[in-house]
């Protein structure tokens, strides 16, 4: 296996999910078809906070009885994926991405990991777990901001 090129068939669906958005967010960027801010506002509404309303809407009915089981307080949240064979192969859009994201999580006063992770396959995955979803929400409503 390693000793042909990898190629996007040995990633996962999911995978080839992942890099097929960011490079099409790359390739906008690159053809003035979105800035690097848009980008930015994009991953944040779009990955971001939609993972999280998603995750809060999924609390919200594991609280009603005979509802959802499932009781996670987290979420995952992919900001990019890109080729290379090391964390420092990512792109400076990446890296100014997740900057942009770690910013916003820390205003709204989530609690998060960041992951930057190198696959064997050539993979770099960028991605986020916003944690304590229910804490957060139940400070939300304490403060009247809900």
């Amino acid at each position: 296996m390693y000793d042909r090129p990898v190629t996007d068939e040995a990633f996962t669906a999911e995978e080839q999910r992942w890099l097929a958005v960011w490079d099409d967010k790359r390739a906008q960027v690159v053809s003035g078809a979105m800035s690097v801010d848009d980008v930015r506002e994009w991953v944040w509404q779009n990955r971001v906070v939609n993972a999280i309303s998603v995750t809060i809407q999924r609390i919200k009915r594991s609280d009603r009885p005979g509802r959802d089981s499932r009781r996670t307080d987290n979420t995952w949240v992919t900001v990019a994926a890109e080729r290379g064979d090391a964390k420092d192969d990512a792109s400076p859009l990446a890296t100014q991405t997740l900057s942009y994201v770690v910013e916003r999580l820390t205003e709204r006063g989530h609690d998060f990991d960041v992951d930057i992770m190198a696959t064997s396959r050539g993979l770099i995955v960028i991605s986020i777990n916003v944690k304590g979803l229910r804490g957060y929400m139940n400070r939300r409503s304490s403060a009247g901001t809900a």
